[in-house]
Protein backbone atom coordinates (compact mmCIF):
# COMPACT_ATOMS: atom_id res chain seq x y z
CA UNK A 1 0.00 0.00 0.00
CA UNK A 2 2.85 2.46 0.58
CA UNK A 3 4.62 1.86 -2.04
CA UNK A 4 1.30 2.52 -4.84
CA UNK A 5 3.11 5.82 -5.78
CA UNK A 6 6.47 4.65 -6.01
CA UNK A 7 6.97 5.86 -9.59
CA UNK A 8 5.32 9.38 -9.18
CA UNK A 9 6.21 11.68 -11.53
CA UNK A 10 6.73 14.67 -9.43
CA UNK A 11 8.54 14.50 -5.83
CA UNK A 12 5.37 15.29 -3.20
CA UNK A 13 6.69 17.87 -0.79
CA UNK A 14 5.60 17.29 2.83
CA UNK A 15 4.08 20.21 4.30
CA UNK A 16 3.18 21.46 7.87
CA UNK A 17 -0.41 22.40 8.09
CA UNK A 18 -1.70 23.57 11.23
CA UNK A 19 -5.59 22.67 12.63
CA UNK A 20 -7.70 25.03 15.15
CA UNK A 21 -8.23 22.62 18.46
CA UNK A 22 -9.99 23.79 21.67
CA UNK A 23 -9.30 22.88 24.65
CA UNK A 24 -12.64 22.81 27.61
CA UNK A 25 -11.49 23.55 31.03
CA UNK A 26 -12.92 22.32 33.85
CA UNK A 27 -16.23 24.34 34.39
CA UNK A 28 -16.84 26.72 31.71
CA UNK A 29 -13.79 28.04 29.89
CA UNK A 30 -12.34 27.57 26.87
CA UNK A 31 -9.01 28.04 25.23
CA UNK A 32 -8.33 28.04 21.08
CA UNK A 33 -5.09 26.06 20.26
CA UNK A 34 -3.13 25.04 17.36
CA UNK A 35 -1.91 21.40 16.92
CA UNK A 36 0.51 20.97 13.65
CA UNK A 37 -0.54 17.65 11.61
CA UNK A 38 2.37 16.13 10.41
CA UNK A 39 1.00 12.86 9.20
CA UNK A 40 1.46 13.14 5.13
CA UNK A 41 1.27 11.33 2.15
CA UNK A 42 5.19 11.05 1.99
CA UNK A 43 5.06 9.01 4.42
CA UNK A 44 3.01 6.38 3.22
CA UNK A 45 3.95 6.39 0.03
CA UNK A 46 7.36 4.70 0.07
CA UNK A 47 9.16 2.72 3.81
CA UNK A 48 11.62 1.05 1.52
CA UNK A 49 15.38 1.94 1.72
CA UNK A 50 15.94 4.62 -0.60
CA UNK A 51 20.39 4.75 -0.16
CA UNK A 52 21.80 7.85 -1.79
CA UNK A 53 23.35 6.36 -5.38
CA UNK A 54 25.59 9.36 -5.74
CA UNK A 55 27.45 9.18 -2.13
CA UNK A 56 25.68 12.26 -0.62
CA UNK A 57 24.18 10.30 2.23
CA UNK A 58 23.89 12.96 4.72
CA UNK A 59 22.43 15.46 2.27
CA UNK A 60 19.80 12.74 1.14
CA UNK A 61 18.90 12.19 4.87
CA UNK A 62 18.12 15.69 5.00
CA UNK A 63 16.00 15.63 2.54
CA UNK A 64 13.80 12.31 3.57
CA UNK A 65 13.50 14.05 6.68
CA UNK A 66 12.40 17.16 5.08
CA UNK A 67 9.63 15.13 3.77
CA UNK A 68 8.99 13.22 7.13
CA UNK A 69 10.02 10.04 5.54
CA UNK A 70 11.90 8.96 8.89
CA UNK A 71 13.28 5.32 7.93
CA UNK A 72 15.27 6.61 4.38
CA UNK A 73 16.07 9.42 6.65
CA UNK A 74 17.72 6.80 8.97
CA UNK A 75 18.98 4.84 6.43
CA UNK A 76 21.27 7.38 4.81
CA UNK A 77 22.05 8.77 7.80
CA UNK A 78 23.29 5.90 9.29
CA UNK A 79 25.27 5.34 6.15
CA UNK A 80 26.85 8.83 6.27
CA UNK A 81 27.90 7.93 9.18
CA UNK A 82 29.92 5.04 8.59
CA UNK A 83 31.72 7.25 6.46
CA UNK A 84 32.39 10.48 8.91
CA UNK A 85 31.80 7.85 12.42
CA UNK A 86 33.44 10.65 14.56
CA UNK A 87 31.03 13.29 13.77
CA UNK A 88 28.69 14.56 16.57
CA UNK A 89 26.33 17.28 14.51
CA UNK A 90 25.95 13.94 12.36
CA UNK A 91 24.63 11.66 15.51
CA UNK A 92 22.46 14.62 16.43
CA UNK A 93 20.62 14.54 13.57
CA UNK A 94 20.42 10.67 13.03
CA UNK A 95 19.68 10.46 17.29
CA UNK A 96 16.87 12.98 17.08
CA UNK A 97 15.41 11.30 13.74
CA UNK A 98 15.97 7.69 15.93
CA UNK A 99 13.32 10.10 18.80
CA UNK A 100 11.48 10.98 15.94
CA UNK A 101 10.44 7.20 15.55
CA UNK A 102 10.11 6.15 18.65
CA UNK A 103 13.78 4.31 18.51
CA UNK A 104 14.45 5.88 22.51
CA UNK A 105 17.44 2.74 23.09
CA UNK A 106 19.16 3.76 19.15
CA UNK A 107 18.99 6.98 20.51
CA UNK A 108 20.34 6.58 23.68
CA UNK A 109 23.12 4.78 22.47
CA UNK A 110 24.09 7.08 19.76
CA UNK A 111 23.67 10.31 21.96
CA UNK A 112 25.97 7.98 24.75
CA UNK A 113 28.73 7.36 22.15
CA UNK A 114 28.28 11.34 21.29
CA UNK A 115 28.74 12.37 25.15
CA UNK A 116 31.90 10.79 25.23
CA UNK A 117 33.07 12.05 21.80
CA UNK A 118 32.32 15.90 23.33
CA UNK A 119 31.49 15.37 26.94
CA UNK A 120 31.64 19.36 27.14
CA UNK A 121 28.84 20.08 24.66
CA UNK A 122 25.57 21.54 25.47
CA UNK A 123 24.02 20.34 22.63
CA UNK A 124 24.95 16.26 23.09
CA UNK A 125 24.40 16.20 26.75
CA UNK A 126 21.19 17.68 26.03
CA UNK A 127 20.22 15.36 23.32
CA UNK A 128 20.84 11.94 25.58
CA UNK A 129 18.61 14.12 28.81
CA UNK A 130 15.90 14.31 26.01
CA UNK A 131 16.51 10.74 25.23
CA UNK A 132 15.91 9.91 29.00
CA UNK A 133 12.47 12.15 28.99
CA UNK A 134 11.53 9.66 26.27
CA UNK A 135 12.38 6.79 28.18
CA UNK A 136 10.57 8.21 31.38
CA UNK A 137 14.22 8.24 33.15
CA UNK A 138 13.21 11.69 34.74
CA UNK A 139 16.35 11.34 37.09
CA UNK A 140 18.76 10.57 34.31
CA UNK A 141 17.84 13.39 33.16
CA UNK A 142 17.87 15.63 35.38
CA UNK A 143 21.40 14.65 36.72
CA UNK A 144 22.66 15.61 32.96
CA UNK A 145 20.82 19.20 33.03
CA UNK A 146 21.83 19.53 36.36
CA UNK A 147 25.53 19.29 35.45
CA UNK A 148 25.48 21.79 33.04
CA UNK A 149 25.91 25.77 32.73
CA UNK A 150 23.12 27.25 34.48
CA UNK A 151 23.77 30.52 32.32
CA UNK A 152 23.20 28.31 28.96
CA UNK A 153 19.68 29.07 27.74
CA UNK A 154 18.78 25.69 26.46
CA UNK A 155 19.74 24.04 29.77
CA UNK A 156 17.64 26.12 31.91
CA UNK A 157 14.94 25.53 29.49
CA UNK A 158 15.21 21.95 29.79
CA UNK A 159 15.40 22.73 33.91
CA UNK A 160 12.40 24.21 33.26
CA UNK A 161 10.35 21.10 31.61
CA UNK A 162 12.14 18.69 34.26
CA UNK A 163 10.62 20.83 37.24
CA UNK A 164 6.82 20.53 35.45
CA UNK A 165 7.84 17.19 35.40
CA UNK A 166 8.62 16.81 39.01
CA UNK A 167 5.38 19.06 39.46
CA UNK A 168 7.76 22.09 40.75
CA UNK A 169 5.31 24.55 38.49
CA UNK A 170 6.26 27.48 40.97
CA UNK A 171 9.81 26.62 40.71
CA UNK A 172 9.35 26.25 36.76
CA UNK A 173 7.83 29.38 35.99
CA UNK A 174 10.47 31.47 37.65
CA UNK A 175 13.03 29.16 35.39
CA UNK A 176 11.13 30.32 32.42
CA UNK A 177 11.01 33.90 33.62
CA UNK A 178 14.43 34.38 33.83
CA UNK A 179 15.69 32.90 30.65
CA UNK A 180 14.72 36.21 28.73
CA UNK A 181 16.88 37.98 31.46
CA UNK A 182 20.44 35.97 30.41
CA UNK A 183 23.14 37.14 28.97
CA UNK A 184 23.76 36.64 25.87
CA UNK A 185 20.30 37.02 24.65
CA UNK A 186 18.91 33.63 23.87
CA UNK A 187 17.99 32.63 20.26
CA UNK A 188 14.67 33.63 18.77
CA UNK A 189 13.24 30.24 18.33
CA UNK A 190 13.65 29.43 22.18
CA UNK A 191 12.58 32.76 23.07
CA UNK A 192 9.53 31.74 20.99
CA UNK A 193 9.11 28.28 22.89
CA UNK A 194 9.89 29.53 26.21
CA UNK A 195 7.03 31.80 25.51
CA UNK A 196 4.62 29.14 24.95
CA UNK A 197 5.31 27.99 28.86
CA UNK A 198 4.45 31.54 30.41
CA UNK A 199 1.64 31.67 28.17
CA UNK A 200 0.16 28.65 29.72
CA UNK A 201 0.95 29.99 33.16
CA UNK A 202 -0.51 33.35 31.92
CA UNK A 203 -3.94 31.90 30.78
CA UNK A 204 -4.23 29.63 33.79
CA UNK A 205 -4.09 32.38 35.68
CA UNK A 206 -7.14 33.62 34.20
CA UNK A 207 -9.26 31.26 36.06
CA UNK A 208 -8.67 31.73 39.91
CA UNK A 209 -9.50 28.94 41.84
CA UNK A 210 -9.05 26.25 38.87
CA UNK A 211 -7.61 23.01 39.80
CA UNK A 212 -3.59 22.01 39.35
CA UNK A 213 -4.96 19.37 36.42
CA UNK A 214 -5.78 22.16 34.30
CA UNK A 215 -2.76 23.91 34.71
CA UNK A 216 -1.20 20.30 33.85
CA UNK A 217 -2.75 20.28 30.84
CA UNK A 218 -1.72 23.68 29.37
CA UNK A 219 1.88 22.92 29.91
CA UNK A 220 1.75 19.79 28.35
CA UNK A 221 -0.08 21.22 25.46
CA UNK A 222 3.15 23.72 25.38
CA UNK A 223 5.51 20.72 25.39
CA UNK A 224 3.60 19.74 22.34
CA UNK A 225 3.60 22.57 20.52
CA UNK A 226 7.48 22.76 21.18
CA UNK A 227 8.05 19.48 19.74
CA UNK A 228 8.57 18.01 23.45
CA UNK A 229 6.03 14.86 22.87
CA UNK A 230 7.97 12.62 24.92
CA UNK A 231 8.31 14.38 27.87
CA UNK A 232 4.27 15.71 27.39
CA UNK A 233 3.16 12.19 27.70
CA UNK A 234 4.58 11.50 31.64
CA UNK A 235 2.43 14.61 32.64
CA UNK A 236 -0.53 13.65 30.37
CA UNK A 237 -0.60 10.12 32.26
CA UNK A 238 -0.31 11.73 35.41
CA UNK A 239 -3.08 14.26 34.91
CA UNK A 240 -5.63 11.04 33.54
CA UNK A 241 -4.17 9.15 36.66
CA UNK A 242 -5.92 11.64 38.90
CA UNK A 243 -8.91 12.86 36.29
CA UNK A 244 -9.54 9.60 34.01
CA UNK A 245 -12.88 11.44 32.65
CA UNK A 246 -10.85 14.30 31.08
CA UNK A 247 -11.28 14.22 27.83
CA UNK A 248 -9.08 17.24 26.28
CA UNK A 249 -5.80 15.49 28.06
CA UNK A 250 -7.06 12.04 25.86
CA UNK A 251 -6.44 14.50 22.91
CA UNK A 252 -3.85 15.93 23.27
CA UNK A 253 -2.41 12.33 24.46
CA UNK A 254 -3.03 10.66 21.27
CA UNK A 255 -1.94 13.65 19.71
CA UNK A 256 1.69 13.21 21.55
CA UNK A 257 1.63 9.27 20.25
CA UNK A 258 0.91 10.40 16.77
CA UNK A 259 4.05 12.36 17.10
CA UNK A 260 6.32 9.75 18.29
CA UNK A 261 5.10 7.21 15.48
CA UNK A 262 3.04 5.26 18.12
CA UNK A 263 -0.23 5.06 16.34
CA UNK A 264 -1.49 1.79 18.36
CA UNK A 265 -1.25 3.90 21.58
CA UNK A 266 -2.45 7.04 19.70
CA UNK A 267 -5.95 5.24 18.74
CA UNK A 268 -6.60 4.19 22.30
CA UNK A 269 -5.94 7.25 23.73
CA UNK A 270 -8.15 9.16 21.11
CA UNK A 271 -11.13 6.37 21.34
CA UNK A 272 -11.34 7.03 25.03
CA UNK A 273 -11.37 10.82 24.24
CA UNK A 274 -14.47 9.70 21.76
CA UNK A 275 -16.28 7.81 24.31
CA UNK A 276 -16.69 11.03 26.70
CA UNK A 277 -18.10 13.11 23.44
CA UNK A 278 -18.75 11.11 21.06
CA UNK A 279 -19.46 13.84 18.35
CA UNK A 280 -16.35 16.27 19.05
CA UNK A 281 -15.13 17.04 15.25
CA UNK A 282 -11.34 17.66 16.43
CA UNK A 283 -11.48 14.05 18.20
CA UNK A 284 -12.39 12.25 15.31
CA UNK A 285 -10.00 13.97 12.77
CA UNK A 286 -6.99 13.04 14.97
CA UNK A 287 -8.58 9.71 15.18
CA UNK A 288 -8.52 9.34 11.28
CA UNK A 289 -5.21 10.65 11.45
CA UNK A 290 -4.48 7.96 13.88
CA UNK A 291 -6.11 4.91 11.54
CA UNK A 292 -3.99 6.63 8.69
CA UNK A 293 -0.60 6.36 10.34
CA UNK A 294 -1.71 2.37 11.08
CA UNK A 295 -2.60 1.65 7.47
CA UNK A 296 -6.12 0.88 8.07
CA UNK A 297 -7.52 3.28 5.57
CA UNK A 298 -11.19 2.26 5.55
CA UNK A 299 -11.33 3.36 9.46
CA UNK A 300 -9.04 6.43 8.37
CA UNK A 301 -11.76 7.68 6.00
CA UNK A 302 -14.80 6.82 7.86
CA UNK A 303 -13.48 9.11 11.07
CA UNK A 304 -11.95 11.59 8.51
CA UNK A 305 -15.57 11.86 7.07
CA UNK A 306 -17.46 11.79 10.14
CA UNK A 307 -15.28 14.51 11.62
CA UNK A 308 -16.57 16.67 7.94
CA UNK A 309 -20.10 15.65 8.53
CA UNK A 310 -19.28 17.27 12.38
CA UNK A 311 -18.35 20.33 10.98
CA UNK A 312 -14.50 20.37 11.58
CA UNK A 313 -12.33 23.06 10.05
CA UNK A 314 -10.16 23.83 8.00
CA UNK A 315 -11.77 21.84 5.45
CA UNK A 316 -8.77 22.22 3.10
CA UNK A 317 -7.98 19.51 5.31
CA UNK A 318 -10.41 17.14 5.19
CA UNK A 319 -10.14 17.19 1.48
CA UNK A 320 -6.57 16.94 1.67
CA UNK A 321 -6.43 13.65 3.95
CA UNK A 322 -9.32 12.19 1.99
CA UNK A 323 -7.61 12.87 -1.30
CA UNK A 324 -4.32 11.19 -0.18
CA UNK A 325 -6.85 8.59 1.17
CA UNK A 326 -8.40 7.55 -1.44
CA UNK A 327 -5.35 7.96 -3.78
CA UNK A 328 -3.67 5.20 -1.46
CA UNK A 329 -6.84 3.11 -2.17
CA UNK A 330 -6.61 3.61 -5.61
CA UNK A 331 -10.00 5.25 -6.04
CA UNK A 332 -8.56 8.17 -8.31
CA UNK A 333 -11.66 9.60 -8.97
CA UNK A 334 -12.70 10.56 -5.52
CA UNK A 335 -8.92 11.60 -4.77
CA UNK A 336 -9.04 13.87 -8.01
CA UNK A 337 -12.23 15.52 -6.52
CA UNK A 338 -10.71 16.11 -3.28
CA UNK A 339 -7.50 17.70 -3.89
CA UNK A 340 -9.39 19.44 -6.39
CA UNK A 341 -11.63 21.11 -3.80
CA UNK A 342 -8.14 22.11 -1.60
CA UNK A 343 -7.29 24.17 -5.05
CA UNK A 344 -10.63 26.54 -5.42
CA UNK A 345 -10.31 27.86 -2.05
CA UNK A 346 -6.34 27.47 -1.28
CA UNK A 347 -4.27 27.63 -3.96
CA UNK A 348 -1.27 28.02 -1.71
CA UNK A 349 0.57 24.63 -1.77
CA UNK A 350 2.06 23.82 -5.45
CA UNK A 351 2.08 19.99 -3.97
CA UNK A 352 -1.81 19.62 -4.26
CA UNK A 353 -1.53 20.82 -8.15
CA UNK A 354 1.74 18.50 -9.12
CA UNK A 355 -0.95 15.51 -7.30
CA UNK A 356 -3.93 16.53 -9.09
CA UNK A 357 -2.17 16.91 -12.19
CA UNK A 358 -0.85 13.40 -11.84
CA UNK A 359 -3.89 11.99 -11.27
CA UNK A 360 -5.13 13.82 -14.32
CA UNK A 361 -2.57 12.74 -16.96
CA UNK A 362 -1.52 9.22 -15.31
CA UNK A 363 -4.63 7.88 -14.21
CA UNK A 364 -7.46 9.45 -15.20
CA UNK A 365 -6.47 10.29 -18.51
CA UNK A 366 -8.10 13.83 -18.43
CA UNK A 367 -5.31 15.86 -19.76
CA UNK A 368 -7.71 18.95 -20.67
CA UNK A 369 -8.16 18.57 -16.75
CA UNK A 370 -4.44 18.49 -16.03
CA UNK A 371 -4.20 21.67 -18.08
CA UNK A 372 -6.94 23.90 -16.19
CA UNK A 373 -5.11 22.86 -13.26
CA UNK A 374 -2.12 24.09 -14.55
CA UNK A 375 -2.91 27.17 -15.90
CA UNK A 376 -4.01 28.01 -11.97
CA UNK A 377 -1.25 27.00 -10.91
CA UNK A 378 1.04 29.56 -13.23
CA UNK A 379 -1.58 31.87 -12.73
CA UNK A 380 -1.13 31.76 -8.42
CA UNK A 381 2.70 30.80 -9.01
CA UNK A 382 3.71 32.92 -12.01
CA UNK A 383 7.75 32.82 -10.55
CA UNK A 384 7.71 28.86 -9.85
CA UNK A 385 9.35 26.49 -12.51
CA UNK A 386 6.82 23.67 -11.53
CA UNK A 387 3.89 25.62 -12.83
CA UNK A 388 5.61 25.75 -16.45
CA UNK A 389 6.47 22.02 -15.96
CA UNK A 390 3.06 21.09 -15.36
CA UNK A 391 2.17 22.70 -18.37
CA UNK A 392 4.68 21.50 -20.32
CA UNK A 393 3.50 17.75 -19.03
CA UNK A 394 -0.27 18.44 -19.68
CA UNK A 395 0.63 19.79 -23.54
CA UNK A 396 2.65 16.87 -23.93
CA UNK A 397 -0.10 14.53 -22.95
CA UNK A 398 -2.61 16.35 -24.97
CA UNK A 399 -0.36 16.00 -28.03
CA UNK A 400 0.70 19.98 -28.27
CA UNK A 401 4.80 19.24 -28.81
CA UNK A 402 5.06 23.03 -29.48
CA UNK A 403 3.83 24.57 -26.82
CA UNK A 404 4.83 21.63 -24.23
CA UNK A 405 8.54 22.19 -25.46
CA UNK A 406 7.84 26.35 -24.98
CA UNK A 407 6.85 25.61 -21.34
CA UNK A 408 9.46 23.23 -20.76
CA UNK A 409 11.88 25.44 -21.74
CA UNK A 410 10.68 28.24 -19.54
CA UNK A 411 10.92 25.68 -16.32
CA UNK A 412 14.42 24.60 -17.03
CA UNK A 413 15.59 28.45 -17.86
CA UNK A 414 14.06 29.21 -14.41
CA UNK A 415 15.54 26.30 -12.88
CA UNK A 416 17.96 23.65 -14.73
CA UNK A 417 18.51 21.13 -12.16
CA UNK A 418 15.01 20.29 -11.78
CA UNK A 419 14.39 16.36 -12.07
CA UNK A 420 10.60 16.44 -12.63
CA UNK A 421 11.04 18.72 -15.70
CA UNK A 422 14.17 16.85 -17.20
CA UNK A 423 11.79 14.05 -16.90
CA UNK A 424 9.16 15.18 -19.08
CA UNK A 425 11.25 16.53 -21.71
CA UNK A 426 12.50 13.25 -21.97
CA UNK A 427 8.41 12.35 -22.37
CA UNK A 428 8.00 15.07 -24.48
CA UNK A 429 11.28 13.62 -26.69
CA UNK A 430 10.18 10.29 -26.66
CA UNK A 431 6.48 11.07 -27.80
CA UNK A 432 8.44 13.30 -30.45
CA UNK A 433 9.98 10.04 -31.67
CA UNK A 434 13.70 11.84 -30.68
CA UNK A 435 15.11 8.53 -28.80
CA UNK A 436 18.51 9.63 -28.33
CA UNK A 437 17.44 13.24 -26.64
CA UNK A 438 15.22 11.33 -24.51
CA UNK A 439 17.68 9.11 -23.35
CA UNK A 440 19.50 12.09 -22.62
CA UNK A 441 16.92 13.69 -20.63
CA UNK A 442 16.19 10.50 -18.86
CA UNK A 443 19.58 10.31 -17.80
CA UNK A 444 20.18 13.90 -16.63
CA UNK A 445 16.67 13.41 -14.29
CA UNK A 446 18.23 10.28 -13.24
CA UNK A 447 20.99 12.16 -11.40
CA UNK A 448 19.47 14.98 -10.12
CA UNK A 449 16.83 12.82 -8.35
CA UNK A 450 19.16 11.31 -6.32
CA UNK A 451 17.40 7.78 -5.85
CA UNK A 452 13.56 9.30 -5.53
CA UNK A 453 10.57 8.56 -7.68
CA UNK A 454 11.32 10.97 -10.60
CA UNK A 455 15.03 9.03 -10.76
CA UNK A 456 13.58 5.32 -10.72
CA UNK A 457 11.28 6.32 -13.44
CA UNK A 458 13.47 7.84 -15.54
CA UNK A 459 15.81 4.94 -15.44
CA UNK A 460 13.23 2.76 -16.18
CA UNK A 461 12.59 4.79 -19.26
CA UNK A 462 15.94 5.33 -20.04
CA UNK A 463 16.45 1.72 -20.22
CA UNK A 464 13.03 0.73 -21.94
CA UNK A 465 14.64 3.21 -24.70
CA UNK A 466 18.34 1.93 -24.46
CA UNK A 467 19.80 -1.07 -26.17
CA UNK A 468 23.16 -1.30 -24.68
CA UNK A 469 22.48 -2.15 -20.65
CA UNK A 470 20.88 -0.18 -17.89
CA UNK A 471 21.70 3.89 -17.41
CA UNK A 472 25.50 4.30 -16.41
CA UNK A 473 26.04 5.07 -12.63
Amino acid sequence: MRKILATLWIVIIASVVFITFHFSKPKSAQLENQLPVTTTLDTKISRGQAIATNGNYEKTGDEFLNKDDLENAIANYQKALTVKPSDTDLMLKLGDTYLKNNQTDEARDLFTEAVKLKPDSIDVNIALARTYLGMRQIENAKKIIWNLDDKNPRAQYYKGIIAILYKNFAGAKTIFEDISKLNPKPEQSLIDNNQKFLDAYQNFSYYKGSENTYLELLLAKAMTSTNEYQAAIPLLYDILNTKNNYRDAWIVLGYAYLNINKPNDAVDALIQAKDLTPEKPETLFYLGLAYFAKDDLDKAIYYIEKADKQGYEPKDQINLKLGDLYLLKKDYQKSSDHYSNVVSTNTKNMDIFVRTVWLNIEQLNKPDAALALSKKALETHPNDAMSYNLLGWSYTALGNFADAKKNLDTAISMQPNLDATNLNYGWLSEKSGDNNQAKAYYKKAYALGRGNSISKLAATRYNSLNQNGPIPR
